[in-house]
């Protein structure tokens, strides 16, 4: 797939280096509504209505020309919407390929068969808007992307295997369920009209396991983490519907919403299904059957449970001891307590701290710990969490480990062994997060000393 700006007066071209395709056949595929909906397909096909390859070219372009070469024969046709315009009412398909420049030419000359798709007279379906040759660059690599999602069982996963150049450089695919990381649920095959489509839910790991800023943003997807939770449906595993949750809910559909946001489910359904899925001409849009939607439900609100149990704890089940539980100063009570949010008083800080206090004193920390949980700003967290998503705790490990070592000092002054103390802030949240924290603390007081 080539796209050149060519001074402002883009051409795409297009090549499968497949079999080709007859005269007939080409004639077919250039024919609108060419084999439509109702045809007898294969199992493996990936159209419907016989309209994508026109309504697809016509969104950017005024002139498709399609050549196919079999190893056998070459040919070429031409739609131009402007030709047709000035023929009025007769629809005429222009036979060869008239005015394609020698180097797209060249594409199809040096391979024994295939079919390129070129594009001219490209207005990307705008009439006055044109694109500048910046965000023309833009567009490519969101195209870059999009191909790279929308096709990655094909580029790198369980689909016949298939390989995308964009101007010459290989299209990387990107696996929404990250399987080598992500916490999968079995696969449900769940019978529906038009044939049983599979079901599978994937959780993925928070944020703190991913080893650099750059990895974790792109584990998040071309639109972000927010956007790209819920559903991914696969027609013959070629992503038609991606990011939001189909509809579905017990009162109110779900939204996209922060809690949710490690939450994503894989639905492959059959071409056989199309008509029960509603799946529309783009192949963009997908609705599931009203007979399987309360099953899909059921199924999804696990997913998102368990999505959001790892949000809560912030990923680290395989990272804490088995021995002992981490200590955390803020506690969360039951929804009809007087106070959702409450700090710990038994927590290893603020026991030590009274311990230090007497009469008033005491009486102070106690009415100051009663202000803090009266006004923590839940609404204001609320939305800065929505907008702006949760921060790694540890993003800085090393900052990280000198704030504990100060923590440590500040108990071992208030009557901890050195050894007890860091043993408390081993289990304290969040340094219980940080891998040999022991080791690391040691060795850093050793350097201070």
């Amino acid at each position: 797939m080539n796209l050149a700006w060519n001074e402002g007066n883009p051409v795409a071209a297009i090549f499968d280096d497949g079999v080709g395709m007859t005269e007939a056949k080409l004639v077919e595929a250039m024919r609108f509504g060419g084999g439509g909906p109702d045809t007898e397909r294969t199992v493996n096909d990936l159209g419907r209505f016989g309209l994508g390859l026109k309504t697809a070219s016509f969104s950017q372009c005024r002139q498709l020309t399609v050549v196919s070469k079999t190893h056998s024969d070459q040919t070429a046709f031409t739609w131009d919407i402007d030709y047709l315009a000035d023929m009025g009412s007769n629809w005429q398909l222009i036979e060869g390929d008239e005015g394609l420049p020698l180097d797209l030419r060249a594409i199809l000359n040096g391979s024994s068969a295939g079919t390129l798709v070129v594009w001219r007279k490209i207005d990307f379906g705008r009439k006055d808007d044109f694109p500048s040759h910046a965000s023309f660059k833009r567009d490519l690599e969101r195209l870059d992307h999009h191909l790279g999602m929308v096709f990655h069982r094909f580029l790198d996963g369980d689909a016949p295997r298939l390989s995308i150049l964009l101007n010459g450089s290989p299209v990387k695919a990107w696996d929404p369920f990250l399987e080598a990381y992500s916490i999968p649920t079995p696969i449900q095959p769940i019978p529906s009209p038009g044939g049983r489509i599979l079901f599978r839910g994937f959780i993925l790991p928070y944020q703190d396991r991913f080893a650099t800023k750059e990895e974790f943003d792109r584990a998040g997807g071309p639109n972000g983490w927010l956007s790209q939770q819920g559903f991914y449906v696969y027609r013959q595993k070629r992503l038609i519907y991606f990011g939001g949750w189909l509809g579905l809910g017990p009162s109110r559909s779900w939204t996209r919403d922060e809690a949710s946001k490690l939450a994503r489910i894989r639905i492959d359904i059959p071409n056989s299904a199309d008509r029960d899925w509603r799946i529309d001409i783009k192949k963009s849009e997908a609705r599931p059957p009203d007979a399987i939607r309360p099953r899909l439900q059921q199924l999804a609100e696990d997913v998102r449970r368990r999505a959001r149990e790892i949000l809560v704890h912030r990923g680290d089940y395989g990272r804490r001891s088995a021995t002992s539980e981490v200590s955390k100063i803020w506690k969360i009570n039951a929804e009809n307590s007087d106070r959702r949010y409450s700090i710990d008083r038994t927590h290893e800080l603020v026991a030590t701290l009274r311990k230090r206090l007497s009469g008033d004193r005491q009486s102070l920390l106690d009415s100051i710990l009663d202000v803090i949980e009266r006004t923590v700003p839940v609404e204001r967290v609320w939305l800065d969490v929505t907008e702006k998503g949760v921060k790694p705790v540890l993003l800085d490990e090393a900052a990280s480990v000198r704030s504990a070592l100060e923590l440590v000092h500040v108990l071992e002054k208030n009557g901890f062994a050195f050894s007890d103390a860091i043993t408390a802030v081993q289990k304290m949240d969040p340094y219980e997060g940080i891998q040999g924290l022991r080791e690391k603390l040691l060795q850093l007081d050793r350097f201070k000393k």
